[in-house]
């Protein structure tokens, strides 16, 4: 496969804004939006479809689709996935994973860039039960290192296992803001940094993709970090029997 001739499509469904891309090689070649929530898979499809028309492709042509893999909105990633799959099947594409913190911190290069660090960077999702889906990276002299993996953690855990200055970003910021508050060298991020985009799970998926990094179909499962609420209520009540 030449990497830099094929099409990729790209997905983002972990969070509240869907969106898809496609490119050819690391080049975007259009993107769409779409709504969030419970309506990912009904919107989904119609904007892949709507994608392909805009750039005079086909589904059949993509070779390589990449994926947003939590952690996340558990009805998202499981739309996403389940699509994924689905396409590679048809078409024998080839599936990649991108974690959805790593999604989100690439919003932050062109800021990130001119800084010689470090800087720490903590991505938040909000977990319900005073939680957050987190991950933490650490950005010197032009190269960024995950030095915590993706996990559910109370903000103040999250605030001890890092060190300053810390920016915190994400669309968790908008649920936890207070828990966070007098927190000496944290700092929030614009709104406009927070939410995962197609055009980013694109730029880290080609990266991925050129590393050989690809995931065989039955071995795609997302990133979930814990059990969905039901799976847990049902071990508790196995549990108490």
């Amino acid at each position: 496969m030449d990497l830099d001739e094929s099409y990729i499509l790209a997905v983002e469904t972990s969070s509240r804004m869907g969106s898809v891309a496609i490119g050819q090689g690391s080049r975007c070649l259009g993107h769409v939006e779409f709504t969030a929530g419970a309506r990912h898979g009904v919107e989904l499809i119609p904007a892949v479809d709507r994608l392909v028309r805009e750039t005079n492709l086909s589904t059949g042509q993509i070779r390589i689709v990449c994926v947003s893999s939590g952690p996340g909105s558990f009805t998202g990633l499981r739309v996403g996935f389940t699509f994924a799959r689905c396409l590679a099947q048809i078409t024998g594409a080839e599936l990649v994973a991108v974690p959805s913190t790593e999604v989100v911190v690439e919003n932050l290069m062109p800021i990130l860039l001119p800084q010689p660090g470090p800087v720490y960077i903590a991505p938040i999702l909000d977990a319900k039960r005073k939680q957050v889906y987190t991950a933490g990276f650490k950005w010197q002299e032009g190269r960024l290192e995950k030095i915590l993996p993706e996990c559910v953690l109370p903000p103040g855990d999250l605030m001890a296992a890092l060190p300053r200055p810390l920016w915190i970003t994400g669309e968790g910021v908008d649920y936890h803001r207070e828990a966070f508050a007098d927190q000496t060298g944290v700092t929030f991020t614009e709104k406009e940094f927070w939410l995962g985009k197609a055009e980013n799970v694109l730029t880290l998926g080609y990266q991925l993709a050129a590393q050989n990094q690809f995931t065989p179909i039955n071995s795609l499962i997302p990133t979930y970090v814990r059990l969905p609420e039901a799976e847990e209520k049902w071990q508790l009540r196995q549990a108490a029997k």
